[in-house]
């Protein structure tokens, strides 16, 4: 890594001091505390959307975040030698643990929060405004579609690997599970929902897990790295942090039930209800997995995806059971 050069610092308005280098940044004493200097290779629109939603939120009350300085150019970066850096505060905590009720409870509830909070985000002049673009009915439909081009791909193969026999036990439970979410979509008026959601301008991270948030020692939990962060259903980020949670407990039920009840304390998902189970129950990492593994470019693809898709079916059972309460919700 190459050395940190002190005018970067003073650019932020800061004094130098010392300076260590961590993973792709540097820790940096100054004489107004520990900062955190990171050299980005993303765009300026794109860091302005982020320091737009940052900046919103904290504003509106959302204020454990990791919200960019501002450096002497009047801008959230600054540029040196053709390198953008951008500085943040250092966080003095732990990564949040999803095997830990009491974490898991507190990450559900700040999500909500921070979703309510979201609402109306107006990006800065000169930012990339960014959209969840997906019509998920389409890409569900697709990757079923896909189930059926891999069957076919084992079928016209002469030796069937540990995968191909692996996929063929169970491909037809995750095409079945597949098609319950795309019902689930069919009652959820995905499109008009979706437009709604997005007049409202409601901000979803897009990378909310474990290792982006610090609890700290006064019992915040702090929300870092926006870089994907984007306007969208709320429920995606719902989804997305859920479904962790499940797979690490079982699918269980009671839990589900727990983190729902203080994710609406927070912010309702009323009229998202479908939405939400659809993408809870879609088989992705099984797709993801599959998907991988006969669309490698490699002659013997990694043993690692066996034992993943091994990994996978073996919460198979759990799964049924929640899509069967689910069902009678």
């Amino acid at each position: 890594m190459k050395e940190l050069k002190p005018e970067i610092i003073k650019a932020f308005g800061y004094r130098l001091k010392t300076y260590t280098p961590f993973r792709n940044s540097f820790i940096c004493k100054t004489n107004q505390g520990i900062k955190i200097i990171r050299a980005v290779n993303e765009d300026i629109p794109n860091l302005l959307f982020q320091h737009s939603a940052k900046e919103y939120l904290y504003a509106n009350g959302f204020k454990w975040i990791d919200r960019f300085h501002i450096s002497d150019k009047n801008a959230p970066y600054y540029i040196h030698d053709g390198v953008i850096y951008i500085m943040t505060d250092w966080v003095d905590g732990r990564e949040c643990d999803f095997g830990n009720p009491i974490d898991i409870k507190k990450a559900i509830s700040n999500l909500g929060y921070m979703h309510k909070k979201s609402k109306g985000m107006t990006a800065i002049e000169g930012s990339r405004i960014r959209y969840y673009g997906d019509d998920l009915p389409l890409i569900f439909r697709k990757r079923v579609k896909e189930f059926n081009t891999m069957k076919k791909k084992i079928n016209r193969q002469s030796h069937m690997s540990d995968f191909d026999i692996l996929f063929l036990k169970h491909h037809k439970d995750y095409e079945e599970f597949s098609l319950k979410a795309i019902e689930h979509l069919k009652k959820a008026y995905y499109s008009e929902i979706s437009k709604e959601m997005r007049k409202s301008k409601y901000i979803c991270h897009n990378d909310y897990t474990y290792h982006n948030l610090i609890m700290v020692s006064e019992g915040h939990l702090y929300v870092t790295h926006f870089e994907k962060c984007k306007y969208g259903l709320p429920v995606y980020d719902l989804a997305s942090v859920l479904k962790k949670i499940m797979k690490k407990h079982g699918w269980n039920i009671q839990m589900l039930n727990e983190l729902l009840a203080l994710y609406n304390k927070e912010f309702t998902i009323e009229g998202m209800k479908n939405i939400l189970i659809s993408l809870l129950i879609f088989p992705t990492d099984f797709w993801k997995t599959c998907n991988k593994y006969y669309n490698s470019k490699r002659a013997w693809p990694s043993r690692n995806l066996i034992r993943k898709l091994n990994s996978i079916v073996e919460q198979k059972e759990n799964l049924i059971e929640f899509i069967r309460y689910i069902d009678k919700l």
